[in-house]
């Protein structure tokens, strides 16, 4: 089995994607260099013909191109790793980037983890937002005392752009979004549903994904919406504490 797949996905960018392949690409390196196998995947979801045309350049012939119909992010992620073959799943948005060590630092921290008997998923330590707005996002470790699952009824402590094993994926498929309606964040959901199936987040020190802040962007609508996440047995008044047990377990 391949160590790693990056799963770019794009439905409607076309030159922002130059910084992000880039950051992909040095970043695909970096773990090659590290002796990890990395199958690298450009999933284009429903793509206007611009983003079609833009990605059938040459210079993106050493990733596969795979196109879907889904229209909806986690549903093509979903089918993305149905046809990845990477023990390891890397998700980065068209518009996006990964600082250059993310992946091997990733895989090397998962795989630390396995030998210790623990499943993990792994998140960078920052989430620096820009072009929209700037900000920057500290990421807390499970493990850490600053944690509390609590959080979980304002705010979403882990972004989707996370290093993930196959199998959480497999058995923890993102929801569909329902933005009308107003239920959304999908990385919300997955991020309870696997603390509650018993998988540790954590942060992995030095390393950086890099978030465009568009006012069009699924997160912008689903906030300006004032969605919400689906009511979840884990975040039940009497359930939502166990959240936290396997980072008081670690103590």
């Amino acid at each position: 089995m391949t160590d790693l797949s990056v799963v770019v996905t794009a439905h409607s960018e076309t030159v922002v994607c130059g910084p992000t392949m880039r950051s992909a690409d040095l970043a695909v390196a970096a773990a090659r260099d590290r002796g990890y196998s990395v199958e690298t995947i450009i999933a284009l979801d429903g793509a206007t013909e611009e983003t079609k045309a833009y990605f059938a350049q040459s210079r993106f012939d050493h990733w596969q191109r795979w196109e879907f119909a889904e229209g909806d992010l986690g549903r093509v992620r979903n089918a993305a790793v149905g046809r990845s073959e990477g023990r390891y799943l890397a998700f980065l948005d068209a518009d996006d980037l990964f600082s250059e060590n993310w992946l091997a630092e990733g895989v090397g921290a998962l795989q630390s983890a396995e030998q210790e008997g623990r499943r993990v998923i792994a998140h960078p330590e920052l989430n620096v937002m820009f072009d929209g707005g700037n900000s920057v996002l500290v990421h807390i470790d499970q493990s850490s005392p600053l944690f509390t699952p609590h959080f979980a009824y304002l705010r979403n402590y882990h972004d989707s752009l996370c290093l993930t094993p196959r199998e959480a994926h497999v058995a923890i498929p993102y929801t569909s979004r329902d933005i009308p309606n107003g239920l959304s964040f999908q990385d919300w959901q997955f991020s309870i549903e696997t603390m509650a199936a018993g998988w540790e987040h954590v942060l992995v020190r030095d390393t950086i994904i890099f978030k465009r802040r568009r006012d069009t962007s699924l997160g912008q609508e689903s906030s300006n919406r004032r969605s919400i996440v689906r009511k979840l047995p884990a975040m039940a008044i009497d359930q939502v504490e166990h959240l936290a047990r396997i980072g008081r377990e670690r103590h």
